[in-house]
């Protein structure tokens, strides 16, 4: 399932950390929907989440602080590859509207409108997808608990992408052999470094040519591609 949620801002800025805001705000959502007796589902110790968003303003101008914005309001795109997971999120969306959400400076965020749109599948084997939010590939390794990131540039990352994906879609249950069918390939891309947790996390933006079985691509265009997807990253539209 996707959903559009249209928001306005009381002022026309936002802060420059936005996924680390429009995280507190779905877990806010969460918590007043149904009592949160689905907060641990998702936001419990070790827990999967297929989900994943992206967040538009129109003509952000990036402060050293904050993002400064021409008009006061903005779009989330939110995504999502299991049905319960959708309606629930629909319908704790729906229940935050008209409701002030506190940021930074005084400002509050407002849900003005909550919609389904279009969810496109694919019947091919091999698709072109363009990020909607940058795509993270993550290595962490448990000694020292340390993360390194590649991008589009660097020498490996076909083989670390394509092990994250494939990872990824055993723990949310595709069998081995169909997990091992994904390969992503960059086509026309640019590197971009986010802002996130007062980290800068290296990431890659543009298209990519996606192949694999077509139940898993499905997948993927649902849930999201590589790591930190329900953190606002990985966000594949079908081209």
């Amino acid at each position: 399932m996707k959903l559009a949620i249209e928001f306005s801002l009381k002022e026309p800025e936002f802060p420059l950390d936005f996924r680390r805001t429009m995280l507190s705000f779905l877990k806010k959502c969460l918590t007043d929907a149904n009592q949160g007796k689905f907060m641990d589902k998702y936001y419990g110790s070790g827990q999967e989440k297929d989900f994943t968003f992206s967040v538009f303003f129109v003509r952000p101008g990036f402060q050293k602080d904050r993002i400064l914005l021409k008009q006061a309001s903005g779009k989330m795109l939110f995504s999502c590859a299991e049905k319960f997971t959708g309606f629930l999120f629909f319908s704790a969306f729906l229940e935050q509207q008209k409701k002030p959400f506190p940021l930074e400076h005084g400002n509050y965020l407002t849900v003005q409108s909550v919609r389904k749109v279009m969810e496109p599948e694919t019947r091919e084997s091999r698709v072109m997808i363009k990020m909607l939010s940058p795509l993270c590939v993550r290595e962490h390794t448990r000694e020292g608990n340390r993360d390194q990131y590649y991008t589009y540039e660097d020498a490996g990352f076909e083989e670390k992408a394509e092990y994250v994906i494939r990872h990824k879609l055993i723990r949310a249950g595709f069998s081995e052999e169909l997990s091992g069918t994904v390969h992503i390939a960059p086509v026309n891309c640019k590197r971009t470094v986010v802002e996130f947790y007062n980290r800068k996390i290296p990431c890659s933006l543009g298209y990519f040519l996606l192949e694999g079985d077509r139940a898993v691509l499905n997948h993927l265009l649902k849930a999201g591609i590589c790591s930190r997807c329900s953190a606002g990253f990985g966000m594949p539209e079908l081209k």
